[in-house]
């Protein structure tokens, strides 16, 4: 009887035990080992350059596209983020693996856009167009001043030359616990697309202006997670 009694109360411990893990936010996570999410979030991002498509589209359950790899805080490689530094919005679209699970297409590169004033509809973003694919495209079309380039045709201003209006057609939404551990909770994501054309330099006009007269077709289309 005695023995009845005993095995009755180990199963009611252990019982409660699984009830608790159950209601307990952090173990209901997908991750909760330094960094963790609330729910799954669909998102991708993709880049045409010259009609050379340079994509990446995942799930958050797959891991955060943050462009490291790191088991402990549930990141992996490629990026589609949105952060906020002191006000300024950073989106990073990056292929940094072509073997990581959320790789589409295309070669290894950065495209990087901020601005401080996010609006819906038009925003004039900075971008930066870096890493080895670009490298090698801008060489390949004789540019003679790296990644150096503007939106129009003629002689550069140097303020406005890495600049583009970026429509954005929603904010996105999200939460985040800065206490340890991180969790995210992602809602919407931040959508926006530009479609144009930027121009390269490879000569100098007689003035000792570089001229942009090498057209380069390039679309951008992105859902990124946002990080804030």
């Amino acid at each position: 009887m005695k023995r009845i009694i005993l095995l009755l109360t180990i199963a009611s411990l252990l019982l409660s035990c699984n009830s608790d893990s159950n209601n307990n936010p952090i173990n209901n996570n997908p991750s909760n080992n330094g960094n963790s999410f609330t729910n799954s979030m669909d998102y991708e991002f993709t880049i045409t350059i010259n009609g050379e498509v340079h994509k990446v589209k995942g799930n958050t359950t797959n891991g955060i596209p943050y462009g490291i790899v790191s088991a402990g805080t549930h990141m992996i490689n490629n990026q589609c983020i949105i952060n906020d530094n002191s006000g300024q919005k950073f989106i990073y679209l990056q292929i940094n693996d072509v073997t990581s699970p959320n790789y589409i297409s295309g070669q290894n590169m950065l495209c990087g856009l901020n601005t401080d004033n996010l609006l819906m509809g038009s925003t004039l973003f900075s971008v930066t167009l870096s890493g080895s694919y670009f490298s090698n495209l801008f060489t390949s079309l004789g540019s003679i001043n790296g990644g150096n380039w503007q939106t129009v045709s003629g002689p550069a201003d140097y303020n406005i030359a890495r600049k583009l209006p970026i429509t954005i057609t929603d904010l996105g939404t999200g939460t985040m616990n800065p206490q340890y551990p991180l969790i995210y909770n992602f809602g919407e994501t931040l959508k926006g697309h530009y479609s144009g054309t930027i121009y390269l330099s490879n000569h100098y006009s007689i003035g000792g202006d570089l001229i942009y007269d090498i057209p380069v077709q390039l679309s951008i289309d992105f859902k990124a997670l946002r990080m804030y």
